[in-house]
C-alpha cells in the first residue's frame, strides 16, 4: 500500500467494484469496462489492478496486465475521476504499476494512448514513456467512427 497526497493507493478488492464501475462510466464514455470484466480483472486475471482512494472514496484505478514467460507488462487502463486530477495521483499510481512490473521480472512496461488524449500522453511522456508505434483506427470512436492511437514504451531496468 502507498500513499501520496491524501490518497492511498492499493489493489483493488471485490469490494471495490461498485466504486470502480462509477468511476470507469465516469471517465470513459466509450471504453468503460464492464463489472464482469472489472470482477474478473480484480479476481482472476494475470493482473495487478490497483486504486487510489480519497477517504473512503475510489477516485482512479488502473489495471496491469501480464502474460506467462514475457518480460513485457501492459497497462491495460488508467482512469483518474476529475475530483483527482492535477494532484498528481495518475503519476503515483503509474509508479506503483511500474514497480509491481519490475517484482514480477518485468523489463518493459507498454501503453496505448488515443492520439487525440492529449493528457495521457503527457502523462506517460513525463514518465519516460516513448511513442513507438502509430495505431491506425485503433480506438472505438462516435458515431461509428474509428480513433488513432499510439503506442508508448519505457523500459523498468
Amino acid at each position: 500500500m502507498a500513499a501520496h497526497d491524501d490518497c492511498v493507493i492499493r489493489p483493488a478488492t471485490l469490494a471495490d467494484l461498485d466504486g470502480v464501475h462509477a468511476l470507469e462510466k465516469a471517465c470513459f464514455d466509450i471504453d468503460a469496462q464492464s463489472r464482469r470484466s472489472l470482477r474478473y480483472l480484480a479476481s482472476r486475471a494475470q493482473a495487478d489492478f490497483l486504486v487510489a482512494l480519497d477517504g473512503a472514496c475510489i477516485v482512479a484505478d488502473a489495471v496491469v496486465l501480464y502474460r506467462r514467460n514475457s518480460g513485457v507488462a501492459r497497462l491495460y487502463s488508467i482512469a483518474v475521476g476529475a475530483s483527482a486530477r492535477g494532484r498528481g495521483v495518475a503519476s503515483a499510481l503509474l509508479r506503483e504499476c511500474e514497480t509491481g512490473a519490475q517484482r514480477r521480472g518485468c523489463r518493459v512496461m507498454r501503453a496505448e494512448a488515443r492520439l487525440s488524449n492529449l493528457a495521457s500522453r503527457g502523462l506517460f511522456q513525463r514518465a519516460g514513456y516513448r511513442e513507438n508505434a502509430s495505431l491506425p483506427s485503433y480506438y472505438a470512436g462516435r458515431d461509428g467512427r474509428r480513433e488513432d492511437g499510439v503506442r508508448l514504451e519505457k523500459p523498468l531496468t
